[in-house]
């Protein structure tokens, strides 16, 4: 092969090289128009503590302002729609998209729905992506009314509850003062039957001074006989 066919083959290669990089250069055009999803907050499958306040969605192209051709909302577990109905586009980004949400959303899995119109050449897309809100506190539930049948069988005793024993009344230990007012008026030392003898003392002498005057009136009535006895 001489140099001139080499040269030949190597216009022709690089001819083909340019024939095809033409061809593909529309087509990567058309597929990158689109302004796709490229993340979120939250992001898709993620799973959050807490119920978010907003959802924000960037995509890979600018976004188009044209009334009814971009929308963003959110659904939830039972396939109805929970979102603030507010979606708007960032000013000053213009690939970002948020809408609000509620504070007392429950747990379980949320949908987002998107749709786009690119500001490169006007081509619109749609997508959705999911998220899950598992909420560590659980959401208070309304206490359940008690029918009048339940308050009765509340009341009523099980028959299985044993009768609980009656609690005896505390022994009360008795003073110093109830001890002395309760001594029996007769000692433990005196004998049975003798009576208290501080309370005849005084009558006792009574008699006695009776007595011993008594008999001396009687010897001094007797010594005139025992004189004249002795003179006799």
């Amino acid at each position: 092969m001489n140099f001139t066919q080499m040269r030949r083959r190597i216009a022709k290669l690089l001819g083909l090289a340019m024939l095809l990089a033409t061809i593909q250069f529309p087509l990567s055009a058309a597929v990158l128009a689109h302004a796709d999803y490229d993340h979120s907050v939250p992001a898709a499958d993620e799973v959050v503590h807490q119920a978010p306040q907003q959802v924000q969605v960037w995509f890979t192209q600018e976004l188009f302002r044209r009334e009814g051709q971009n929308s963003l909302e959110v659904y939830g577990p039972d396939e109805q729609r929970v979102d603030l109905d507010d979606f708007a586009i960032d000013d000053d980004d213009r690939k970002l998209m948020t809408v609000s949400l509620p504070p007392d959303l429950a747990n379980g899995v949320y949908t987002v729905r998107w749709r786009s119109l690119s500001a490169d050449d006007g081509d619109d897309a749609n997508g959705e992506f999911q998220f899950t809100i598992q909420s560590d506190v659980p959401t208070a539930e309304a206490p359940a009314t008690e029918t009048p049948e339940s308050t009765t069988e509340a009341a009523q005793p099980s028959p299985t509850d044993t009768a609980q024993p009656e609690q005896a009344e505390p022994q009360q230990t008795p003073s110093a003062a109830d001890t002395d007012s309760e001594v029996p008026e007769t000692s433990p030392d005196q004998g049975p039957g003798l009576p208290c003898l501080g309370s005849s003392v005084p009558l006792i002498l009574l008699l006695g001074g009776l007595l011993i005057g008594r008999g001396r009136r009687y010897r001094r009535n007797l010594s005139p006989f025992a004189k004249r006895g002795q003179n006799y």
